[in-house]
């Protein structure tokens, strides 16, 4: 009897093993805004994996990674990224610049994400997807849809590839709480969308017609 690995045999050939199969996610959105809340939960919360939780951005979280919707170039010392160099230090910054510099050219563009270690244990990565390009740009439509969207996808990446540790809980924040000029009546919009899109890319082919 022979040890079966990643493909299976017969006498027809050789047959690649399925996908492996992705790893449960569980997002806490985070706000600090009592209304910002409210809408979140009225239009988000039946969301399977989702939960929104009332109370600071990053401080006292634990979880495996945090979502930035940063700008395209990595600066972290205004509006919603000021609160990851507060949490995770300069350091940071710098190295996220560096990567984005050594794989992108210097600008990380929207609809990408990488993932970076914070070096605080409580949670050790930040999955870097640009929401705008340029740092203190607010634009009439912020794109949440594209970030979030690359964000999931990098970690699903990640997970696949076995890189360690896993990545199972997410901190999302709260973008209309700490950018101005961004609403959560439109946000929440493009958070759905994204977070739909993505199950139905993940779901196995006989049940994406059901979650269309």
């Amino acid at each position: 009897m022979s040890d079966r690995t990643d493909s299976e045999s017969n006498m027809f050939g050789t047959f690649a093993s399925p996908a492996p199969a992705p790893r449960p996610l569980r997002i806490e959105l985070r706000t600090s805004v009592a209304t910002n809340a409210a809408i979140y939960r009225a239009l988000l919360g039946d969301l399977p994996g989702l939960k929104v939780v009332s109370g600071p951005l990053l401080d006292g979280c634990i979880a495996d990674a945090v979502i930035a919707p940063t700008n395209s170039f990595g600066y972290l010392d205004a509006g919603i990224d000021s609160a990851f160099a507060r949490r995770f230090g300069p350091r940071l910054q710098r190295a996220l610049q560096e990567r984005i510099g050594c794989e992108f050219d210097a600008e990380l563009p929207v609809g990408e994400a990488i993932i970076i270690p914070t070096g605080d244990f409580t949670m050790p990565f930040m999955v870097a997807a640009p929401a705008t390009q340029f740092p203190g740009y607010i634009s009439g439509e912020p794109l949440v849809y594209s970030a979030l969207h690359a964000a999931l996808r990098a970690i699903h990446a990640w997970n696949i590839a076995d890189e360690w540790p896993p990545i199972e809980s997410i901190v999302l924040p709260d973008m209309a709480s700490a950018a101005h000029g961004w609403h959560a009546e439109a946000l929440v919009l493009q958070v759905r969308e994204a977070l739909e899109a993505w199950n139905r890319e993940i779901s196995p082919p006989g049940q994406q017609s059901r979650a269309a």
